[in-house]
């Protein structure tokens, strides 16, 4: 099968996603306020140790201690000063040399592969993270195999070999999701970024450029911070135009004052893609002047990776203003600088440029050439079967998404069942309790009412025979009362007679009203010791002290809530009280006790049949 044909089937397979809906879905607004907080919170948080205060640790050091203070200088420097970064990196080489500290040793070549990307000699660099990456001890470190790959991608990226520049960055993205490594995602998103936005493929830029800063925030590496702001600020100035972009630029200045410099190495970039935007807009004088701050900054630490593009941005300038003659000469120098570095994207852009320029001022040999040169370097950067490979890759990634989105929808849909059986089981139990307790309810309703119409009914009929009892007293003033003698010989019958009937004056009295009253208290009054006054409550009163005394209570309360009906309605903390109980608990547990109903349900019934009898009344 030819490579065509299978492009054509991945393509589909792909695409067939999409096609299958009325319209491709819209993707909602990228909103970048909450990622400026969350940088602004980062870089506050993560305030590292000043230089003087690195270098004071370092003089003391020694061993490994003095190896990672090394490498820590070379990354506080590598964007500020490149001298001084290779100096600690080369030191910190030979000391981890000597001891056979082997990770420091894997790291070390690495930061020089990356001073020769930031110096434009790629070959170097890329000749010695092969080497780093060959060393069968580099798979112990996942980071530095990480940052090797991605420094990797981005010199494929600058010599415009994109279909390995995306390869590469693309195999680091998907060791990065099998194995659940997000520094290794970090880094693989930042060259997958780096790559479309060579390309000018500005959302696919932007989009993944957000989803590397979403693992920058949650790692806190505040050192990829800066870069990040840059490049949204570029690619939010392809989408969004000049404006938004320089809304970016302007918190990315605001912080560089707030927080310190970035470095030399970014600076330079920022000051040139700021230049950018101000040559679109015409504004020329902010555009020289950022223009001059990057050329000083590039010439002074020469360098050679930049250059290409500060002259591309010069001649761009004078082009802007009306001037050929010195566009002519900045192109020029961007075209020798480029191909010093080999930086074929470009040389493809200045030889367009050039060859236009030459037309117009009618060189004609000089057009010729470069117009030539801009289609062999077209033809050779991004071929037929380089571009082909990179749809192929897309294509490959787009099914592996979709996938993943298909295996993230399946999970979904057995968490959606889950919850659905699991919201049923909680229906059934909840419907069968609520069964339970509405039966229960209403049984408990049942009885409390039986247990209320017996009660009124012994209180009535108690309160009846008080009253008759009152009546006998009257019609017979002696008071005398034919008893039923006890069988029981407990005691002398003439003592227990005596006890009784001066208990049964104070029951009259309502002494057990007092909250204070006690077997102690009772006794004295009664001028007999507790043993014997306790013997006649068991045997006459048919019941212990406290629990005859809680009856009375009662009786005596049960007897008022029936004829008083002001008192019936005031505060069950007032009824207790003046019942003689301590507390409502205690109030409570007697009631309970003595009749199974609580209070506050006996007198709601009361107060019930009390507005049933006005109603049939009025009726």
């Amino acid at each position: 099968m030819s490579l065509k044909n299978i492009l054509v089937i991945l393509l589909f397979w792909a695409m067939a996603p999409a096609y299958s809906q009325h319209e491709p879905p819209k993707r909602p607004p990228l909103q970048l306020d909450s990622y400026f907080r969350g940088i602004e919170r980062l870089v506050d948080e993560q305030r590292l140790p000043s230089l003087e205060a690195l270098l004071e640790q370092k003089s003391h050091a020694e061993g490994k201690e003095r190896v990672d203070l090394c490498l820590e200088l070379f990354t506080r420097y590598i964007f500020k000063s490149t001298e001084k970064a290779k100096k600690y990196n080369d030191e910190a080489h030979q000391l981890a040399s000597n001891m056979g500290y082997d990770g420091a040793l894997l790291r070390t070549n690495l930061n020089q592969a990356f001073i020769f990307f930031i110096q434009g000699e790629f070959d170097s660099a890329i000749d010695l993270i092969d080497r780093v990456e060959t060393n069968d001890k580099c798979q112990f470190y996942t980071e530095i195999e990480a940052d090797g790959e991605t420094l990797k991608s981005y010199i494929f990226t600058e010599r415009g070999e994109y279909d390995l520049a995306y390869e590469t960055a693309l195999n680091l993205l998907e060791k990065g999701e099998a194995t659940k490594n997000q520094y290794c995602m970090m880094r693989a998103y930042s060259a997958i970024s780096h790559f479309y936005l060579r390309l000018g493929e500005y959302d696919k830029a932007l989009e993944n450029c957000l989803k590397g800063l979403d693992f920058i925030l949650e790692l806190k590496e505040v050192r990829y911070v800066f870069p990040k702001i840059d490049e949204m600020a570029r690619m939010t100035h392809k989408l969004r135009g000049s404006k938004e972009a320089l809304k970016i630029y302007d918190f990315y200045l605001e912080l560089e004052q707030s927080f310190g410099s970035p470095g030399s190495y970014i600076q330079s970039v920022v000051y040139m893609n700021i230049a950018t935007i101000y040559i679109e807009e015409s504004e020329f004088k902010q555009a020289e002047d950022f223009l001059l701050r990057a050329q000083n900054i590039i010439d002074s630490n020469n360098y050679r990776f930049r250059k290409p593009r500060i002259h591309l941005l010069t001649a761009d300038l004078h082009l802007k203003k009306g001037d050929s003659i010195s566009a002519k000469r900045d192109y020029e120098l961007a075209y020798e600088s480029a191909k010093g570095i080999n930086a074929f994207d470009v040389i493809k852009e200045v030889s367009k440029s050039l060859g236009s320029i030459n037309r117009a001022l009618g060189k004609k040999r000089e057009a010729a050439f470069f117009s030539d040169l801009y289609l062999r370097v077209s033809d050779s950067l991004f071929s037929i079967e380089s571009e082909q490979r990179v749809k192929i890759l897309e294509a490959k990634r787009r099914i592996s998404e979709i996938s993943k989105q298909k295996e993230i929808l399946e999970i979904k849909a057995e968490v959606q069942d889950e919850r659905y059986r699991f919201m049923t089981i909680i229906f059934v139990l909840t419907l069968a309790l609520g069964s339970i307790a509405t039966f229960s309810y209403f049984r408990v309703s049942k009885k409390n009412k039986l247990l209320f119409a017996r009660t009124k009914e012994l209180a009535v009929e108690k309160l009846n025979q008080k009253k008759l009892v009152a009546m006998d007293k009257v019609r017979n003033p002696s008071g005398q009362v034919v008893k039923e003698s006890s069988r029981s010989n407990y005691m002398d019958e003439d003592v227990k007679e005596i006890i009784l009937t001066k208990l049964n004056r104070l029951e009259d009295e309502t002494f057990f009203l007092d909250p204070k009253c006690s077997l102690r208290s009772l006794a004295n009054t009664l001028q007999t010791n507790q043993k014997y006054l306790s013997q006649v409550i068991n045997h006459e009163k048919k019941s212990n002290f406290n629990n005859y005394i809680n009856e009375l209570r009662i009786n005596h309360l049960l007897n008022r809530l029936l004829e008083d009906k002001e008192y019936r309605n005031s505060k069950l903390t007032y009824i207790a009280t003046t019942s003689g109980f301590n507390n409502l608990n205690t109030f409570y547990s007697a009631f309970k006790k003595r009749l199974g109903i609580l209070p506050s349900y006996f007198i709601e019934k009361l107060n019930e049949e009390d507005e049933s009898i006005i109603w049939r009344s009025k009726d």
